[in-house]
């Protein structure tokens, strides 16, 4: 079989996979607030993204594609903690305008 015959197979199967999964968990993922998915997703694109990005550069991950978890695991880390920071800050300048 040809490098574009086993490539449109592969891509055929992998849609059908994900239309099915979608329609699967539909149900479940419309009890997910809508700001908790974008975040996920945006979790999940930097960190694809970042390791993508970087070996399209010629860099080499330590423990390869394991490495993904990782960065995805920092990048969660990193984001809960300016989401704290933030709230914080707000938190100040509501109890200085509401003590004005």
């Amino acid at each position: 079989m040809g490098g574009i015959a086993s490539a449109t197979i592969g891509a055929t199967c992998a849609g059908l996979l994900v239309i099915i999964a979608g329609a699967l968990i539909k149900a479940p993922l419309t009890r997910v607030p809508e700001n908790t998915l974008k975040f996920i997703v945006g979790i999940m694109l930097t960190t694809f993204g970042t390791f993508w990005a970087a070996e399209g550069f010629g860099f080499s991950w330590p423990l390869s594609d394991t490495f993904i978890i990782i960065l995805a695991a920092l990048y969660l880390l990193a984001s809960l903690l300016i989401i704290l920071w933030l709230k914080s800050i707000r938190q100040r300048q509501l109890a200085t305008t509401s003590a004005s």
